[in-house]
């Protein structure tokens, strides 16, 4: 009688564990939220969006977080970039005011308020790497004809698309953002030619 037992349990954890295994199962008609590329849950779902932060270069369609902090309240927010797009322009596609001192290149970004407090993103913070070289500012005043202006404080769930115009003095690269007076908060990489 107890080999009839053994084989009755043996039986019945098999069962058990392909049932498991059917339910943590990522195929199949689940009718929950799902991931979107960005980390957000399709759906109403307000949660924070994964991403990059300053240690690693996000490319030309990923986005990176930082935390925005408030220099005179110290208050903190949860603060997300997604880098759009990157092309190298002549003075005159942008009706420039002066000549570059390198090569002007217009970024997009789209910078969103994912926090619960007005956060910030200034991006004459901006500065460019070869990784060899001295980080050197790529921030000018010249504007893309975008309509925005992304250097501003934003409240919570508030999102701006728009374009930073900077003088690029290489190629190839990185940017680095930095929020405050710490380490890099994010890092864009800048693409060859």
């Amino acid at each position: 009688m107890r080999p009839s037992i053994r084989a009755v349990s043996l039986i019945a954890g098999a069962v058990l564990t392909a049932g498991l295994a059917t339910g943590c199962s990522s195929s199949g008609g689940d009718s929950g939220p799902t991931a979107s590329k960005t980390g957000a849950p399709a759906g109403d779902l307000a949660v924070q969006p994964s991403g990059k932060s300053g240690k690693t270069p996000i490319t030309i369609g990923e986005s990176g977080t930082y935390q925005a902090v408030d220099s005179a309240s110290g208050a903190r927010t949860q603060m997300s970039v997604t880098f759009k797009d990157m092309r190298a322009v002549q003075a005159s596609e942008i009706h420039a005011t002066k000549p570059p001192k390198h090569q002007y290149a217009v970024f997009t970004f789209t910078v969103k308020n994912t926090g619960d407090k007005n956060g910030a993103f200034h991006p004459q913070k901006l500065k460019w790497t070869d990784g060899q070289s001295p980080e050197q500012p790529a921030f000018t005043s010249e504007k893309s004809g975008s309509g925005q202006n992304l250097d501003t404080t934003y409240r919570p769930g508030q999102t701006v698309t728009s374009d930073v115009v900077l003088d690029m003095p290489g190629g190839s690269g990185a940017l680095r953002y930095y929020d405050g007076s710490g380490p890099v908060s994010l890092s864009f990489e800048v693409p060859a030619d």
